[in-house]
């Protein structure tokens, strides 16, 4: 069985719980002799992916095939063909966010371009009139043309819509003729192209939801993305939702069947040991850890207010508020406003050994989420023996049942968890052994069985 999958996300460049699900799930059904063909928007220049086996299509231009023997030793290569189409897109830009990158970007090129060119009227016109959404180098150096890192010249669409509609016709283009049995796509920058793919191709179509916009905006969501969502979900022949909660927001939003849904948790895969860091820490006695996108969705603000809570009665204690998002400045000032400066970390975007690091140190980690479709961090940090912490509205919630959990908006209660739990290391020690046997249910291979029946379930 081939299956053709759009995804926004995949390894090196995570920039959320998306990229890891993409990751544990392709690796997973690999190992069940499905064939994965992940198509991806390219965004920066070829980087070789540790741990696994890339046979990129050479007639396609999107890299060399990566040899098995560049694999480090010990680890497991998996062969997934990786196609990386050019497009000025990232998984968890909204409108406003893409305008703003797309400034950034032909800003950046006015200042690469050479002095002559920038003093041309035409030139000077394009940025004092701050038309900005061209592609400065093909419109006044085209003898300098700017590569996206794979020969294709770097274009820049006005907003995010047209720049998903370009992705799309590009798609269209490359893979219609491919040979495939499935088209799965994950989340709503994918669902037009994959649409279109099932439509021209005549191959069912799984849709995968990671989170909603419902999820991302609350009350403030974007009517246009909301109907774009619904057009893929309703042309779905099956959606794989990450959890119950995502389910329920399906059929309560969108107005989809209930039979047309299927719930496939995400999963995690066992860590190495910690031991090392831990030995070697030299962080406050108490660390506690929020890690995730900087977000209304993961209620950054919330865990500040928690924060101001606990600290009176647990005053050696560090809060550690690591990742990127449209809040994180708003989030700051509400640190130095509430004078909790001395106890709080911003390290930003944390990957790798970073991220290891910081998950083995933590004693607790808190997930204060407004809406949480599923929240694969808290299995990350269960799988580092650390704690959790978690909001009842998340999907996470539903799997683990002796995991610690409040209402967002709770406050006091979240609080009252967290001094406990950092006073009592006898009751941190029963969180991470009852969580550790929840988990070990809970690793990818189980999802990819269920994903399986569901290709199974729509294949005449």
């Amino acid at each position: 069985m081939k299956i053709l999958m759009l995804g926004w996300e995949y390894p090196p460049h995570i920039a959320g719980g998306l990229g890891t699900a993409c990751q544990g799930l392709t690796s997973a059904l690999a190992d069940q002799g499905i064939s994965i063909h992940f198509v991806v928007p390219q965004i920066y220049g070829d980087e070789k992916v540790e741990h696994m086996v890339f046979t990129d299509s050479a007639r396609r231009g999107v890299g060399p095939r990566i040899d098995s023997s560049e694999v480090a030793s010990g680890e497991t290569a998996i062969d997934v063909e990786v196609s990386r189409v050019p497009a000025f897109l990232t998984p968890y830009w909204n409108p406003s966010q893409f305008k703003e990158a797309v400034v950034s970007a032909t800003k950046r090129q006015w200042a690469s371009l050479p002095r002559a060119i920038r003093e041309e009227p035409v030139a000077r016109a394009l940025i004092d009139g701050e038309v900005f959404g061209v592609d400065l180098v093909s419109a006044l150096a085209p003898e300098q043309p700017r590569s996206n890192g794979n020969g294709s010249r770097a274009r820049y669409a006005p907003d995010i819509f047209k720049e998903v509609e370009r992705f799309t016709a590009d798609v269209i283009a490359r893979f219609s003729s491919e040979s495939f049995d499935i088209i799965h796509a994950h989340d709503w920058m994918t669902f037009p192209a994959a649409v279109a793919l099932a439509q021209t191709t005549g191959k069912p179509l799984v849709i995968h939801v990671h989170s909603l916009e419902h999820d991302r905006s609350g009350l403030f969501l974007n009517s246009s993305i909301n109907e774009i969502e619904n057009f893929g979900l309703s042309a779905a022949d099956r959606i794989i939702a990450v959890s119950h909660y995502t389910k329920r927001s399906i059929e309560k939003h969108h107005n989809i069947s209930a039979n047309k849904i299927f719930v496939v948790h995400n999963g995690v895969y066992p860590r190495g040991a910690v031991t090392d860091y831990r030995l070697k820490k030299t962080w406050p006695r108490h660390v506690v850890l929020f890690l995730g996108r900087v977000t209304f969705q993961k209620g950054p603000d919330y865990f500040v207010e928690i924060a101001s809570r606990v600290i009176p009665h647990v005053p050696d204690v560090l809060f550690v508020l690591a990742g990127s998002g449209d809040m994180l400045p708003a989030v700051m000032d509400q640190v130095r406003g509430m004078k909790l400066d001395n106890h709080f970390l911003f390290p930003g975007f944390l990957q790798g050994e970073e991220l290891e690091e910081m998950f083995s140190i933590a004693d607790l980690y808190v997930m204060p989420s407004v809406s949480e479709p599923f929240g694969i961090t808290a299995l990350e940090a269960i799988s580092f023996d650390t704690p959790v912490i978690i909001s009842k509205q998340s999907g996470v919630a539903e799997v683990l049942r002796h995991a610690l959990k409040a209402d967002f908006w709770d406050i006091e209660r979240m609080a009252d968890l967290i001094i406990n739990s950092l006073l009592h290391e006898e009751l941190r020690n029963e969180m991470v052994l009852m969580a550790r046997e929840e988990v070990r249910r809970l690793h990818w291979d189980a999802a990819a069985l269920k994903t399986i029946e569901v290709y199974q379930d729509v294949i005449v």
